[in-house]
């Protein structure tokens, strides 16, 4: 069972310049890494989260893209559940 989602700030360096980000780690270890779109290109992503980077059961999925850093955490909880299910079904086979 995951007892907490936890949240460090960082800065990361994206094509569209630094950016505020945010290190989540699920019981101590690094599952995503996403960066807050202030300086994107594009009006579409400005303002959004944006999945840099995922580990684990975060790496599948591809491109990413949420309205709040909540929305991620909900993500990532949700990519656990169905990591756990998984692993469930294959042991009960």
């Amino acid at each position: 069972m995951i007892s907490s989602i936890d949240s460090q700030p960082t800065r990361i360096t994206t094509e569209s310049g630094q950016e505020d980000g945010l290190l989540l780690f699920v019981d101590g270890s690094l599952v995503a890494v996403i960066s807050h779109l202030r300086h994107s290109v594009t009006d579409e992503f400005a303002g959004r989260w944006f999945v840099e980077a995922g580990f684990g059961p975060c790496a599948h999925g591809g491109s990413r893209m949420f309205d709040t850093a909540e929305e991620a955490m909900r993500w990532v909880r949700r990519c656990l559940d169905e990591d756990q299910a998984v692993g469930e079904r294959s042991a009960a086979a």
